[in-house]
């Protein structure tokens, strides 16, 4: 076997040997662990271990296999704390090193000290510079936190509040939007920015497009500066929306025969779509015929008799 060994100049994640050969690990696990690690701090306060396991094949149970996996090695810890407003909320810690619970607890408690959690401060809950040293840390972080977008209480937020179609095209697009990030770190959507524009990029699945041609024109070209990666998207989906197959057809108008409307004609119509989708019209009845002179003289002296 021949090895061609380039290391990128920027772009890359350290993980470490053991974890590439461990066989207890599986390959969605893997996975999830590199795209955590690969994250930046800023992308990390956004994004969800739910969100990162989206993309896994297998769907949500072979997301669940990764998470217990990680668990297992010490490679992910949950943790929850209630916030100044009385919500639980509840954070993940994704380390490159496998940490015990006392040494995931102390990160926890060191980053929500300094504000890296929901900005929520120390232990009264105000904001507050805790106790980080001057100049650069002796030991580089072992771990990433990542918050889970939970609030425990009343109602729980599922991670994509996406109905599936008929033909999963809906749940596709939700799917799809998620991982824009992959390709560009500054199109981060949450599950509920996801689920409001999943039914315009499913219309365009619906429509021909491809997946990956949906993905081009939603992140070739983008601007300098990206704001709202939300507003982005939905003004790329609506005015770059393909035409339907009915639109290239030629206009062709006619009159309804029953309210006298025009309206365009598809596929050879009498009748406009308002009146088809109202009672079908009854077969006109023929008048019954009037009897002549001769047989109404008849009737009249037989019922003299």
């Amino acid at each position: 076997m021949l090895r061609n060994v380039i290391a990128p100049a920027r772009g890359f994640t350290q993980i470490a040997n053991s974890h590439i050969w461990d066989d207890d690990l599986s390959d969605s696990a893997f996975r999830l662990l590199v795209r955590a690690l690969a994250l930046s701090e800023a992308a990390a306060r956004k994004t969800t271990v739910t969100e990162l396991a989206a993309g896994l094949t297998g769907g949500r149970i072979t997301a669940d296999r990764a998470r217990r996996q990680l668990g297992k090695k010490g490679l992910l810890h949950t943790t929850k704390w209630r916030n100044p407003a009385g919500q639980v909320r509840s954070e993940s810690l994704v380390s490159s090193v496998p940490l015990g619970a006392e040494a995931a607890a102390e990160i926890f408690a060191e980053r929500r000290g300094v504000g890296g959690l929901g900005g929520v401060g120390g232990v009264d809950g105000r904001p507050g510079a805790g106790s980080r040293k001057v100049g650069r840390a002796d030991v580089p972080s072992p771990g990433t936190v990542l918050p889970t977008g939970e609030t425990l209480g009343e109602k729980t937020s599922s991670p994509l509040p996406v109905p599936p179609g008929p033909d999963g095209r809906l749940e596709a697009a939700g799917q799809l939007l998620l991982t824009l990030r992959r390709l560009d770190e500054r199109l981060v959507l949450g599950s509920r920015e996801a689920a409001r524009l999943a039914p315009l990029a499913a219309e365009w699945l619906a429509r021909g497009v491809s997946s990956a041609g949906l993905r081009h024109a939603l992140t070739a070209g983008l601007p300098p500066q990206v704001k709202c990666p939300a507003a982005l998207l939905r003004t790329r989906l609506l005015e770059k929306m393909p035409d339907h197959e009915t639109d290239r057809l030629p206009v062709t108008l006619a009159i309804c025969g029953d309210c006298e409307r025009p309206f365009r004609v598809v596929a050879g119509e009498a009748r406009c779509a308002s009146c088809r989708s109202a009672a079908p019209v009854q077969p006109l009845q023929p008048e019954p015929e009037r009897p002549g002179w001769r047989e109404r003289v008849r009737l009249a002296a037989a019922g003299r008799c």
